[in-house]
């Protein structure tokens, strides 16, 4: 009965994509063009024809690569291919593949002359090529595919890391109790830093991967797409596979219906009281191995050598025979032989879920596409946030399991657990061989480990909770602010003493047996896998709690890395705060061996009294008792704030062959080498290939009445004057420009307060019966709608009035709109920027942060904490300017509405706006005359595009070049 309901649930998805895939078809031969640059044999789509711009980054990107050297390459929006915008991502993926096609090449042949390599039975690349000449069936020995060369431990069977992944974890990642995050954590406390493929003897090169990292998933599609048209991934040269989560991958519906969290439904039926996945099953035996998956990836794709995105991958691997998990497949099986690993950011730079994945970067070309936020990625990857509910949580969670150990409270799941195993012991003394007796002894030994490992994980998180009550005591000793809200920041000296006090000290010692690996081994111990693992595993925020506090130990006590964090305590309570005038908070002496508090209390009593002159140990069966919350109805968060990204960079990095930092905005560029720590050898400002005469940009330093923009905090709020010139200057240029105009502010307080005055001046509908208008969400989830709305109004702006010639959009600087998402043509005729977009003065982060630099820039040679503070407005401005002119033929308007940014000696810091904008600024006499050249711009430009639409009619489907 089962088994006909699990095939039913196949039989469904097949059906629900029938038609979409056809089996194998004849592909049509591809032609391409080459380019010798460097010594490089480039291939490219047939007949593009790359920029003067573009040779220039694909010879930097080579010689990055070739000298073991790291890039900032800036390539501005625009560069692109003829009817395509990603010609920097074309050049990117072209000349890391060309480089990566001949190294594997050399590779080959020092491996046929390297002594070691002839002397074993290794994989290699010469063996994956002659594998693939090989039918499905063949008997070539392919079980090491998918094995790090010369590395030493056996490999783990799919199946064996597909249970270990569904220990608990964050971010979809498996926890830390897995046998790859183990085996790299040994690594990493013995001074090894992953190294895989060092071994002595070998004369031969070792591998390389090409990691190309986004931000996002949706960023990923557009890259694979572009890999697409080149004919590495096509030919078989390089193979490639997506790190994705189990959002974009689950194809299990009794997993994704109804949403919620995939990763607690997916261990939920994988576990082993669960009713189990099908998709999951059908990945043991043969599909544990990289070379039959692609093979039947080929098979059900509707060209055998196409390239797949993860979208593309569900789809196959659903209506495949068999049905297959595209989430093992992709970040398990694939990792294994793949040559281009594409995957966001978060994958390398967070510690966390680096050694949670199958992600080895030592000797690896690292490709981090629109990384002007990259340094805000490395900070937050290295940053740990907790919450009082959550400590305590972990303490209760532990505390539950390990009443299971004690074993004079009769009927207890380990008295049982032994007492059967006992009973097997005595059963088969005399009966059995010896091996039944050791696997019994065995096992007893298991659970006593067991027992330990808690204990040691009890102690742990009672000196965490003891040392996050204290220090909250001393932090939050203050009057709230008028929001009700109690914040303050300790300094890295008295973080350091009060993780002196509490002996944390000891977490710093490095090696086998010292205290940081004794607490790894002991999460390791509970979550591994065993007959009776459900019983025993905490739940999946305790460990992530534990594990929360191992990475911070570990970079914390790095050299001098203590300097760099910073402990910010806040309290909040929702909606209306009540300031008690002071609060208690404390502080319980658990111990090991004191007995239970068998009090009853509820859940959400975090006030329960304790005797403080005895040792009390928190009940677990009584989630929050013996414990007395710190401010009565008020969220405690504990955040540790790492100060400087280098720590997350050069961790990720430091053992890697290249890195390539790439954007369209790279701009200002001073602060990547001080802040990151590294010194980038190869560094390229790209030029504009868009003509000048298809380019109107310019600031806007007065409004209609003459009336001086500049949009400071105080000029926003003192009255309304700046607000009114605005919404006048907003009015005149939607009246003018067609189609798509993006408005960019600097908050969504300012955008509300600017569309409240609109509103209510009568401006708002005025502009409205030109443009449709539409907000930028605060919510992700309502980001698509928006788009999809904002579409209809450049394609169809008659369906909203009959004088409406498109759509304004209100954006907020460093938001959803500002990047990712693709503007061209009538999509972004016109960008207008409000301001220039400070970081939040009064943010305590950024306060701290700037403090930080100050203190640190002579040492570390950082820039000044205003420098980096101007650093941080500028880039967020250029990368918003950034979503108008996508390629060679676009046209459009930039509008810079702020006298700061006029480029005069009174204004220095406007030479910080990207370079290509500045050659384009033009002069104008007044208000008036940015009318009139405004006006005729934008005829001239129409004209111009009505003729390109019909001179193109007319040479479709003829041949002719165009560029990249």
């Amino acid at each position: 009965m089962e088994k006909k309901r699990k095939r039913s649930i196949l039989d469904a998805y097949r059906q629900s994509y029938k038609g979409i895939f056809s089996p194998r078809s004849v592909l049509q031969p591809r032609e391409y063009s080459s380019l010798m640059i460097c010594g490089y044999d480039v291939k490219l789509p047939y007949n593009l024809e790359p920029y003067k711009t573009q040779k220039a980054m694909i010879a930097k990107v080579l010689t990055s690569l070739k000298n073991r050297l790291s890039a900032l390459i800036e390539s501005p929006t625009g560069s692109g291919i003829f009817y395509y915008k990603s010609g920097k991502t074309l050049a990117l993926l072209s000349s890391t593949c060309a480089w990566l096609a001949k190294y594997k090449d050399e590779r080959a042949k020092s491996r046929e002359e390297c002594q070691v390599c002839n002397g074993k039975s290794r994989t290699s690349d010469v063996e994956d090529n002659e594998i693939n000449n090989h039918p499905e069936d063949s008997t070539v020995n392919d079980s090491n595919l998918g094995q790090p060369e010369n590395q030493s431990p056996k490999p783990l069977t799919v199946e064996e890391e597909f249970e270990l992944d569904f220990s608990p974890s964050v971010l979809q990642n498996s926890a830390f109790g897995t046998d790859i995050a183990l085996l790299k954590a040994k690594r990493m406390r013995a001074g090894e830093a992953g190294d895989t493929e060092s071994f002595e003897g070998h004369t031969c090169l070792p591998k390389v991967v090409i990691y190309y990292g986004t931000r996002t998933h949706k960023q990923i599609g557009q890259v694979v797409k572009e890999f697409s048209r080149l004919p590495y991934g096509h030919s078989g040269v390089l193979k490639h596979t997506i790190l994705a989560s189990r959002e974009h991958t689950c194809i299990n519906k009794m997993v994704f219906d109804g949403g919620g969290d995939l990763q607690a439904k997916c261990v939920e039926i994988t576990g082993p009281k669960g009713i189990g996945c099908p998709f999951k099953n059908a990945a043991r035996g043969k599909y544990e191995k990289s070379f039959p998956v692609r093979n039947l990836i080929s098979k059900y794709s509707e060209h055998p050598d196409d390239v797949w995105d993860v979208e593309d991958l569900v789809k196959i691997l659903t209506i495949s025979n068999p049905s297959i998990c595209p989430y093992v497949t992709m970040t398990r099986v694939l990792t294994g032989d793949a040559d281009i690993v594409f995957c966001p950011f978060n994958y390398m730079l967070d510690p966390i879920i680096r050694d949670n994945s199958d992600v080895n970067l030592k000797n690896a070309i690292i490709v981090l596409d629109e990384a002007h936020n990259v340094e805000d990625v490395c900070r937050e990857s290295t940053s740990f946030a907790f919450t009082e509910r959550e400590i305590v949580s972990a303490c209760m969670e532990f505390r539950r399991k390990s009443e299971l150990f004690f074993f004079e409270d009769l009927g207890g799941e380990v008295d049982k657990v032994y007492g059967k195993i006992l009973r097997k012991t005595e059963a088969a003394e005399g009966v059995v061989d010896d091996y039944l007796m050791e696997q019994n002894t065995a096992n007893v030994e298991s659970y006593r480990q067991l027992n330990e490992s808690f204990k040691m994980l009890n102690m742990f998180m009672n000196d965490v909770l003891i040392w996050f009550a204290e220090t909250a005591k001393d932090g939050l000793k203050r009057a709230p602010s008028k929001n009700g809200r109690i914040a303050y920041t300790f300094s890295w000296e008295t973080l350091y003493t009060s993780l002196q006090e509490r002996n944390f000290m000891r977490f710093q010692e490095r090696g086998c047996g010292s205290a940081l690996v004794s607490l790894i081994k002991a999460l390791t111990d509970i979550c591994g896998a065993n007959e009776h693992a459900d019983t025993f595993k905490p739940n999946a925020s305790a460990i992530v709690c534990v594990e929360k506090f191992v990475y911070f130990f570990r970079i914390y006590f790095t050299e001098d890395y203590r300097t760099c964090y910073k402990l910010f305590v806040c309290a909040e309570k929702p909606h209306t705060f009540v300031y008690f005038g002071h609060f208690c908070c404390e502080i319980l002496k658990f111990s090991l061996n004191s007995s239970f508090n068998k009090v009853k209390v509820g859940v959400s009593d975090m006030a329960v009294l304790y005797n403080k002159d005895e040792n009390l140990w928190m009940d677990s069966r009584t989630p929050l008792s013996g414990y007395k919350e710190i401010m009565e109805g008020c969220k405690i968060s504990f955040e540790l704030w790492c100060m400087r990204p280098a720590l997350a960079y050069l961790d990720a990095f430091k053992c890697s062959r290249s890195v390539i930092l790439a954007s369209g905005t790279l701009s200002p560029m001073d602060t990547f080498k001080s802040e990151l720590g590294v010194e980038f050898q190869q560094q390229m400002e790209g030029s504009q290939v868009i003509p000048a005469e298809q380019i109107f940009a310019a600031v806007i330093p007065t409004g209609p009445n003459g009336y001086h923009l500049r949009a400071t905090y105080k000029n926003i709020n003192s009255d309304n004057r700046l607000i009114s010139e605005l919404s006048l200057v907003l009015r005149a240029v939607c009246e003018k420009v067609p189609k798509g105009i993006l408005c960019f502010v600097s908050s969504y307080r300012l955008l509300d307060q600017l569309y409240d005055y609109m509103l209510s001046s009568g401006i708002l509908r005025q502009i409205m019966t030109v443009k449709h208008v539409l907000r930028e969400p605060r919510r992700s989830s309502q980001m698509n709608e928006v788009m999809a709305e904002y579409q209809k109004a450049v394609d169809c702006p008659k369906r909203f009035g009959t004088q409406c010639t498109g759509v304004l959009l209100f954006a907020v600087f460093r938001g959803k709109v500002s990047e990712g998402i693709d503007f061209a043509d009538d999509r972004a005729r016109c960008v207008i920027s409000i301001g220039i977009p400070f970081p939040n003065a009064i943010d305590e982060q950024v306060q701290e942060k700037k403090r930080y630099n100050d203190d640190n820039c002579k040492k570390m040679q950082l820039l000044t904490g205003d420098n980096w503070y101007i650093m941080q407005a500028y880039r967020a401005l250029n990368q918003a300017l950034g979503r108008c002119l996508r390629h060679r033929n676009d046209w459009g308007i930039i509008l810079l509405l702020d006298d700061r940014l006029l480029q005069n000696r009174s204004n220095p810091d406007a030479q910080k706006v990207s370079r290509w904008i500045r050659e384009q600024l033009r002069k104008l006499s007044g208000y008036n005359d940015f009318l009139t050249q405004l006006e005729c711009f934008v005829n001239r430009m129409s004209l111009i595009g009505d003729k390109k639409i019909l001179h193109e009619g007319e040479v479709e489907g003829s041949e002719k070049n165009v560029t990249l």
